[in-house]
């Protein structure tokens, strides 16, 4: 079936869709034209306008309408229902074509919609790929900041400047006494710290700023075959400025004992 408007007029095509008398090859192609064509729009709704009025007349004659003809009423019954069983096929085409026009109308809209979206969401993906590609090459750089201070950890330490701290046995302030300066490159440095006549089996110190922050704890520390205490610190944790170290000792029981304040300071390189 072509489109000419001449054969569809000819041949009924537009009472025969809506009457549901096309195979559905013919069907299909009479729609997808129609649908983009205002006459044979014009042609269809005519149709649907027939078809609802004849099924408005069998209606009233089965519901027992008089109605003036020549023929006796149980013929006027037949008919109605010859018409209504006629309809019925074409009642759930139109039904169904309805239903589709729906479904294409959201389906345009929803389109629509994403068409407008597309842009945004596009957008915001590549914005947050900038974002992962950011976060993973600054996970690189610290991998590679790790690296480098582990293989230099393991190498072994030499000239690593040590500092003998003494305490601080009252005066009229907390002066530091002892000077620490730092390697030029970063590394390890170490205070030496002894107790004195204490003796415990454990010891916690902690290395304080002048805002008494810590910078450097540790606990668990025994005394050495010299009775001292060794505490290696990286240098990349201290800054130019005066520390004190707070020694505690732990006895197996009992409460923490304080042994005192060793004072010091750091200095950079000049």
């Amino acid at each position: 079936m072509g489109v000419d408007h001449q054969i569809i007029d000819a041949e009924n095509v537009a009472e025969r869709y809506v009457t549901g008398r096309l195979s559905p090859d013919e069907a299909a192609r009479f729609e997808e034209h129609y649908l983009d064509c205002p006459a044979c729009c014009v042609r269809v709704e005519a149709a649907e306008r027939l078809e609802r009025g004849l099924r408005h007349m069998a209606e009233e004659v089965a519901a027992g309408v008089t109605v003036r003809t020549a023929l006796p009423l149980h013929w006027q019954l037949a008919a109605a229902a010859l018409f209504l069983l006629a309809l019925l096929p074409a009642g759930y085409e139109l039904r169904e074509i309805a239903r589709l026009r729906g479904d294409l109308a959201r389906a345009e809209a929803q389109k629509t919609e994403a068409q407008k979206a597309a842009p945004q969401q596009l957008a915001a993906a590549q914005t947050e790929l900038e974002s992962t590609r950011r976060d993973l090459a600054a996970s690189a750089r610290e991998r590679e900041t790790l690296s480098r201070d582990l293989a230099a950890a393991r190498r072994p330490q030499t000239n690593v400047p040590v500092l003998s701290l003494t305490q601080l046995r009252g005066g009229p302030s907390d002066v530091p006494v002892r000077t620490l300066t730092l390697p030029r490159e970063p590394g390890w440095v170490a205070l030496w710290v002894e107790p004195g006549g204490a003796d415990f089996p454990i010891y916690r110190a902690a290395l304080r700023n002048e805002q008494g922050a810590a910078v450097f704890e540790a606990s668990g520390l025994a005394l050495n075959d010299l009775g001292a205490l060794l505490l290696t610190i990286h240098s990349s944790s201290l800054t130019a400025g005066s520390y004190h170290l707070d020694l505690t000792g732990l006895p197996r029981s009992g409460p923490p004992a304080s042994l005192g304040r060793f004072p010091l300071r750091v200095a950079v390189p000049r």
